[in-house]
């Protein structure tokens, strides 16, 4: 099946979910939404010099007020670009309106001559929410190490379900360990030995093999916040190319 023929059979999106009008399918997706991009929100926000605890209460009233009361994803039109620009970009507006809005409470509170200080604030508040690539690749790391997560959560779960457990062990341990942990990856035929698996050629076939079911359920994951195939094949690449996932 084609990228475009599995995009169009696709039984769920997290998109439409949250567009939608079932409450509990609204729900859930908003769920996953924050899931997904609360990290790269916050990430965002501590590389331009908000500390942890105002990042976390930024992204969680950007969450309310602007995903959930206003309807973000509600919003999003197909051809409109990748979902994560927008979620960018809405979050850049909503930090600066909370900042600016916090400097001018400031002014109000304090003298003539402290006021002065309180504008220079809001004017740096400004200045750091403005768009940078350096801090928006933060952003971007954090949103596509979440995707992989993501998929590596689906991938897991589906190798148990269907007892393949001692396969994604040796997939675990000669490609995510070394990676995530940079330990050193084990002789085929060592794991082959260690998890039960007949040879070493047979455990190189099955890495193969609980590769691919990561990788399609990556792009599955991408599918779900993407409005064509072309925004998936974007995003797909865009993934791989932060995260080297795919290559050997």
């Amino acid at each position: 099946m084609g990228l475009s023929s599995a995009f169009a059979t696709t039984r769920w999106s997290l998109v439409a979910d949250a567009a939608g009008r079932d409450p509990d399918a609204r729900r859930a997706a908003l769920g996953e939404f924050a899931r997904l991009y609360r990290a790269p929100c916050e990430a965002w926000l501590r590389l331009r010099g908000v500390d942890r605890e105002r990042a976390e209460e930024t992204v969680q009233n950007f969450l309310v007020d602007v995903v959930l009361e206003r309807g973000l994803l509600a919003k999003v039109e197909p051809g409109a670009g990748p979902l994560r620009a927008r979620v960018l970009h809405a979050l850049r507006n909503h930090a600066t309106d909370l900042f600016r809005r916090g400097a001018a409470r400031g002014r109000h509170e304090v003298c003539a001559a402290e006021s002065v200080h309180a504008a220079e604030s809001a004017r740096e508040a400004r200045s750091a929410m403005s768009g940078d690539g350096a801090f928006d690749d933060s952003f971007d790391a954090a949103w596509a190490s979440a995707q992989l997560q993501e998929a590596l959560a689906r991938g897991q779960a589906r190798a148990m379900q269907a007892g393949r457990g001692r396969d994604w062990r040796a997939f675990e341990r000669h490609v995510l360990l070394p990676a995530v942990h940079g330990t050193r990856k084990p002789l085929l035929a060592d794991l082959a030995r260690e998890v039960g698996i007949a040879d070493a050629a047979r455990v190189s076939v099955v890495i193969r093999e609980i590769r691919m079911l990561v990788l399609r359920a990556l792009d599955e994951v991408v599918t779900e916040t993407a409005r064509d195939p072309g925004d998936v094949q974007a995003e797909r690449a865009h993934i791989r190319a932060i995260l080297g996932v795919g290559r050997e």
